[in-house]
């Protein structure tokens, strides 16, 4: 295995991120500053982590993560206060239980803004402002069915991005969202950001979540997403990216026997995808895996509990995968 470190391979190409989060820091820490420049925090700046209650703000992991960036010069994606998940019902009522209004919610979504402004819109590079608010079914309506929908309305993306800029002005903001290379979720991607971009919000970046399986991912159609979003103008992050060694639709248990050719798969997969990025590093500045190593990952827990997945570039006793050397050769010719 060469000495050779990803982050210092793709160097002139783009950084490498990991999201993770302070608990991590014991077990990833070395591998993190060997292998990345680049760090996103899963769940610490969340809407419900970073504000748990009405009156009370959890600030401790969320610093904890800026701190480890500032040791070791690493660029911080910040993510993602507006979701339809990670939120506390306490948001959405007014103090007597009712559901809270429109002017009630701007209000609160201003005061987190500006809150995380001031703590760290002079350190954080990057900025998932929104993220998952397409639905999934062609059938439906291009917007989620949430909570902020419901009660502001269209047009709480456009002033939940313009807010963010006021508060955070040196922070690139970017839109977030998974599925992005299949065609009709890419399709309802393009139609949000057109309509983002009309209302004068001040989107400048799209990140590609990439939580993809070796079997639902055509390389030419990630190629055709890259294409569509960067017409827009916008900086490309590849934000989430691990490779499930599942079919997303097989809930099944005890989990389906893994095989070589499927670990095979996976590799081709991941290699496949590297040279893609660097094809399109005059757009793309930053891919993040979901996670650092096998040891620790959100898909032992989704879409079932119960069978353990190997989706990360990192073994679990953080050895580098085998493929990783080609990624890295490849990066360096």
């Amino acid at each position: 295995m060469s000495e050779m470190t990803l982050a210092k391979a793709y160097e002139k190409y783009f950084k490498i991120g990991a999201a993770t989060s302070p608990a991590e820091f014991p077990a990833h820490a070395k591998l993190l500053k060997t292998h990345f420049n680049s760090i996103s925090p899963e769940n610490q700046m969340k809407f419900g982590p970073l504000h748990p209650a009405k009156d009370q703000w959890n600030f401790l992991p969320a610093d904890q993560m800026v701190a480890f960036a500032r040791e070791n010069g690493m660029v911080f994606r910040a993510h993602a206060p507006v979701w339809h998940g990670g939120t506390n019902p306490w948001i959405w009522q007014d103090d007597h239980g009712n559901n809270a209004s429109p002017e009630l919610l701007l209000e609160r979504l201003t005061e987190q803004f500006e809150v995380f402004g001031a703590r760290y819109g002079d350190f954080v590079q990057y900025w998932d402002v929104i993220n998952e608010a397409i639905d999934d079914d062609p059938a439906k309506p291009v917007l989620r069915d949430t909570k902020w929908l419901e009660i502001m309305g269209e047009g709480y993306l456009t002033t939940a991005f313009k807010i963010a800029k006021k508060v955070a002005p040196k922070v690139q903001l970017f839109y977030n969202d998974y599925n992005e290379w299949l065609p009709e979720k890419r399709d309802k991607i393009c139609k949000l950001i057109q309509k983002l971009q009309d209302e004068g919000a001040p989107i400048e970046g799209f990140g590609m979540q990439s939580h993809m399986s070796i079997y639902n991912v055509d390389i030419d159609d990630v190629k055709r997403a890259i294409e569509a979003y960067a017409a827009f103008g916008l900086r490309l992050h590849v934000t989430e990216l691990d490779i499930s060694l599942y079919d997303p639709k097989d809930r099944s248990l005890p989990a389906p026997i893994l095989t070589d050719e499927m670990f095979e798969r996976q590799a081709q997969l991941y290699i496949d995808l590297f040279r893609v990025y660097r094809e399109y590093s005059d757009v793309i500045d930053n891919v993040t895996t979901w996670g650092v190593a096998d040891d620790y990952t959100w898909l032992n827990y989704w879409p079932v509990q119960g069978r353990t997945n190997y989706p990360l570039l990192f073994y679990a006793d953080h050895y580098p995968k085998p493929f990783i050397e080609t990624i890295i050769e490849e990066a360096l010719k």
